[in-house]
């Protein structure tokens, strides 16, 4: 039963194959085993027509096809899928598509959200375990939900010193990811925005390089945008 799923979801994105996409993620350096380059949008609908299972997810996550780790993310169920096991599947993550669709599809779902980002966020092993607890973040901001206090203090530490600490050593992905978060959390209210930027205060060397004066604007315009 379990083949035959695996056999029809891989005849189902041949039909929607993109080989230009596929060929364009290559050049970028998205080397997959095998990448359909199937949009997400039809990525979606594959995923419509097949019941959602953690054998059948597990199944498609430990290929290294692009479409298949996507469509684990979203036919996993969420009450379904064990601490640990989250933390496997971010240690596997290859790419930064991955990391956004599983963010989005699943972990931001899960009922241990809290303990699952605070052990993301202090993970500096795991290549995306800091991206994907910024991402996490950024879902659940944008869908207007909280966090505890400690998770809370934690992101929003975590996020100035992802930005303006030079010596932490922050990927470009943690920093967008982290920017990303921010300003969904300034978007639900006054103080959070001014909590948001207040931080910068305690950075005034990051402040006077060109790098801080975007980020600082960028988040002040989008708070302003959005009050």
């Amino acid at each position: 039963m379990l083949q035959e799923q695996l056999r029809e979801i891989k005849i189902q994105l041949r039909m929607a194959m993109n080989g230009v996409t596929s060929t364009s993620m290559r050049e970028k350096g998205i080397n997959y085993k095998l990448n359909f380059g199937v949009p997400l949008p039809e990525i979606k609908q594959i995923a419509a027509m097949h019941e959602p299972g953690s054998e059948l997810a597990a199944a498609l996550w430990k290929e290294d096809i692009r479409e298949f780790k996507i469509l684990a993310s979203m036919l996993q169920p969420a009450d379904d899928f064990p601490f640990d096991q989250a933390k496997q599947w971010v240690k596997e993550i290859p790419y930064l598509e991955i990391a956004e669709q599983c963010s989005r599809n699943l972990f931001c779902k899960l009922t241990y959200v809290d303990n699952l980002l605070l052990g993301l966020i202090f993970n500096v092993e795991d290549e995306y375990a800091r991206t994907v607890a910024y991402l996490i973040w950024a879902e659940l901001f944008k869908e207007g939900k909280t966090v505890v206090a400690p998770v809370r203090a934690a992101f929003i530490v975590e996020c100035m010193r992802t930005i303006a600490w030079s010596d932490f050593g922050a990927t470009w992905k943690e920093k967008q990811a982290a920017v990303k978060a921010m300003k969904f959390y300034g978007r639900q209210s006054a103080d959070h925005a001014k909590q948001m930027l207040s931080g910068f205060d305690e950075f005034p060397e990051f402040m006077d390089t060109p790098e801080g004066q975007e980020i600082y604007n960028d988040l002040k315009f989008e708070f302003e945008y959005y009050s």
